[in-house]
């Protein structure tokens, strides 16, 4: 019987084993199916598939996940950024899921991690603080709609933050970034968040700890959630005061000036706020700006600035993109242009992210300017590349680089470059509160803000699970009746926070090999 009972209970944790290996490397029940009809030696699916369930009903329990419900927005206009996604199948399966949303507690998810962040020595009962940052993606889903994400990490785990897995999902709907939306579907976080930070959390075994809260995403998300105007609007900046007719002006010096208690108190008190600030109980110098996209837009303008000057040139041609696109295969990046119907405009491809650092780096500009020409412009992106990495250096000294960025941004207005309408809110971060960030927050550094993780896990997971092929028989004709993919995402992330306190994989037995 004792033998019995022992082989009964390798078999379930080697059926769990197999649904973590699954859960992590995001294998569909049907591909699974398919690779346990090959091997012997793998569990059946049907084992791995109610050793599954019971998880997903066990973790549950400790994290219940709630479905929201959103009227419809659907926005007229396209995104106005890169498509992210243009599979078809993923873009009607999102479409049909507007108006649907889940959520988990993040005071639930808290709970559940901090024994095992103590058991890590990422926690600390000496010292009872916890660092927790709110974050948000959406990911472009075809031209008219997202998905929307919003995560939270821990801090205090700073040496991990690049996994996706540690950014723990805690709000879901496919739709818009959209004001009216986003107070509706955050409407629960905000009072827990609200209460972390005033009453802080008391954990399991009755330990005390304080919460800080910071947040962090790219600009639009971070002005809609600060009810701040739109970029390109005259008051654009979340920190300052400044106005889009001060930017020319290097006698001015900003610095952050504004509070989130003004913005509580009275919105209006600063000129471009136009609604009440969503997280309003995060302090205005703990809404950091994401290092991922300063590097992203500030290169996006140097080439656009590029392409300009060859067309104030008068060398912009055919033998001039012909050049770039040859340029661009010896450097390997994919590259090209096109010609909208009916518009004599010439249109390029927009560049990922790993590309666009490679054409910073790389791209000959003596192929298209004169010598001297090509030397000055490669001198300021050399420079802004060293501000990039810098940014990502957690020995970067704050003053140093207040010097070389206005040192830059000087270099960026000389006679020989460009004008004050030149200068993007970005740059204007980069050279005037990029340095503060830095100072303020020395004990984790910038690269602990940034959202390439949190975009990478927004990716993936609408990638995977809004494919019908990743449902558990297809769910019918026409995908009717098939899991809500939001759930099935949520179901996942619970999974995954199973296996991050008991790892199967790691205490099954495996047979030497001889």
């Amino acid at each position: 019987m004792g033998m019995n009972a022992e082989n009964t209970e390798e078999i379930i944790h080697k059926a769990r084993a197999t649904v973590q290996a699954c859960d992590k490397g995001q294998v569909a029940r049907e591909g699974y199916r398919t690779l346990a009809s090959i091997s012997q030696d793998l569990s059946r699916e049907w084992r791995v598939s109610a050793e599954r369930n019971t998880i997903t009903i066990e973790m549950n329990k400790f994290i219940p996940i709630s479905l929201i419900n959103l009227t419809p927005l659907q926005s007229d206009e396209s995104v106005n950024s890169e498509i992210h996604i243009d599979d078809l199948e993923i873009i009607n399966n999102i479409q049909e899921s507007i108006g649907k949303g889940g959520r988990r507690n993040i005071i639930d998810i808290l709970k559940f991690l901090i024994p095992n962040l103590l058991k890590q020595k990422i926690l600390n009962i000496s010292n009872p603080e916890i660092h927790l940052r709110i974050s948000g993606d959406g990911r472009n889903v075809g031209r008219k709609v997202k998905q929307v994400m919003i995560t939270f990490a821990i801090l205090n785990n700073k040496n991990n933050l690049y996994y996706p897995e540690n950014h723990h999902t805690i709000i879901l709907y496919p739709g818009i970034e959209k004001y009216e939306i986003l107070q509706v579907a955050l409407e629960q976080l905000i009072i827990e968040l609200r209460t972390l930070k005033e009453k802080g959390l008391k954990d399991h075994q009755g330990r005390e700890w304080k919460i800080e809260l910071y947040f962090s995403s790219d600009w639009k998300f971070l002005a809609i959630c600060l009810g701040l105007n739109a970029a390109n609007s005259k008051y654009f900046c979340p920190w300052c005061e400044i106005s889009k007719e001060q930017q020319g002006d290097l006698s001015l010096e900003w610095k952050i000036n504004k509070t989130i208690n003004n913005i509580h108190q009275n919105y209006k008190c600063y000129r471009g706020h136009i609604r009440p600030a969503i997280f309003d109980m995060i302090p205005l110098q703990n809404w950091v700006p994401d290092e991922l996209h300063i590097m992203l837009r500030i290169t996006d303008v140097l080439w656009r600035l590029v392409i300009d000057e060859l067309k104030s040139r008068n060398t912009w041609g055919n033998k001039a993109r012909d050049v770039i696109i040859e340029e661009m295969k010896r450097i390997n990046v994919r590259f090209h242009f096109w010609l909208e119907v009916g518009s004599s405009t010439w249109q390029y491809i927009s560049l990922m992210g790993q590309d666009k650092l490679t054409v910073l780096q790389h791209f000959n500009l003596s192929k298209l300017f004169p010598h001297s020409r090509a030397i000055q412009i490669r001198n300021l992106w050399d420079n802004f590349y060293l501000f990039h990495k810098a940014m990502k250096d957690f020995n970067t000294d704050a003053k140093m680089f207040s010097n070389d960025t206005h040192a830059w941004l000087h270099q960026f207005l000389n006679s020989d470059f460009y004008q004050a309408s030149d200068i993007t809110p970005y740059i204007h971060v980069l050279v005037y509160h990029i340095p503060e960030m830095i100072k303020i927050h020395n004990h984790f550094g910038l690269a602990a803000f940034s959202c390439s993780a949190v975009e990478k896990k927004n990716h993936q997971q609408v990638s995977h699970f809004f494919k019908k092929t990743t449902k558990d028989g297809g769910g019918g004709k026409n995908g009717k009746g098939r899991k809500s993919a939001i759930l099935d995402i949520l179901e996942h992330e619970n999974r995954m926070l199973y296996f991050y306190n008991c790892n199967e994989i790691e205490s099954i037995h495996l047979p030497k090999r001889l």
